[in-house]
């Protein structure tokens, strides 16, 4: 669906646009919390994240939308996969973060859009033209590039380009409302968080608990700080145009790799610039001929 209004317009860009810019400076929370283990900062995203869908869910009445999907086995089984996923793509995120590495992550999220396009082929049978298959070889070169020069596979990236890749994968085999979908994921995985938060408060390492208040109180803000761009997000996707989500998803990674280099202050070599570059010219060329080939489309149908 398109936007009527330039008025409209501008505020559903507005509101994309500040969703992949509250992902982008995710890195700032993380890294504020980096005295508590990636683990129990990913248990705490889960279980405050559940806790405040479900007020959402209620307040929107969208409970009907829930239980259909509970319902159905093979959808059930969809969301349980991509719970999986999200919860790992959430989790090496948080490390990349406290570890030092944003960078390599901001990496994952520049490769995604060129990962969707492969896992597209395979598993949908979507053709690719010529210059994105050697958009995708650009990208794979840096990969290669940061193997063989730096002698180290940027595995981060990798699982967090492939994770997020394949939940949209995922979510596009049992498509749900943005809420409701988040929501259902963490229903799936919220036992599992509160299983790990229970036994560290038996060994007495639940930082929540022996922690700061001011840590515990940040911890808690991991709801909010995911429920707040996913509904600026869900707001501005329905009113734009497929293409201009599709390039403001860049705002992300782009705030990212400005937050490792300028403000976390991580290396940034030469082998760096040339992987970043191979995998920017990749989704430079790919970005081009997408909108090109929608043009043509929609010039077709005219």
């Amino acid at each position: 669906m398109t936007v009527t209004s330039s008025s409209d317009s501008r505020l559903a860009v507005i509101s994309a646009m500040t969703a992949y810019m509250f992902w982008g400076m995710f890195g700032l929370y993380f890294k504020a919390l980096d005295v508590v283990s990636p683990i129990e900062i990913l248990a705490h995203r889960i279980v405050w994240s559940f806790l405040l869908l479900a007020v959402l869910i209620t307040y929107s009445g969208n409970w009907v939308a829930v239980l259909q999907i509970v319902r159905s086995p093979r959808k059930l089984i969809i969301f349980a996969l991509s719970a999986s996923l999200i919860a790992l793509n959430w989790g090496f995120y948080i490390y990349a973060v406290v570890s030092g590495q944003a960078l390599e992550g901001s990496m994952g999220y520049f490769i995604m859009p060129l990962v969707a396009v492969m896992l597209g082929a395979v598993f949908f049978a979507e053709r690719f033209s010529r210059t994105q298959a050697f958009a995708i070889a650009l990208a794979l070169c840096g990969v290669v590039y940061q193997l063989w020069f730096v002698g180290q596979l940027p595995w981060i990236a990798l699982i967090l380009a492939c994770s997020f890749g394949t939940y949209g994968m995922l979510r596009k085999k049992a498509p749900a409302e943005s809420t409701v979908g988040l929501f259902l994921e963490t229903a799936l995985i919220t036992p599992f968080a509160l299983a790990y938060m229970g036994y560290l408060s038996q060994q007495d390492a639940l930082y929540f608990i022996t922690g700061s208040w001011d840590m515990s109180l940040l911890l808690m803000l991991a709801g909010p700080i995911t429920a707040i761009p996913l509904i600026l997000f869900g707001f501005g996707a329905r009113k734009l145009r497929y293409s201009t989500v599709g390039l403001l998803q860049y705002v992300n990674p782009t705030c990212q790799f400005l937050l490792a280099v300028f403000i976390f202050q991580e290396p940034f070599s030469l082998h760096n610039l040339i992987t970043f570059a191979l995998i920017w010219c990749g989704l430079a060329l790919y970005s081009v001929n997408t909108l090109h080939q929608r043009r043509q489309i929609k010039s077709s149908q005219t």
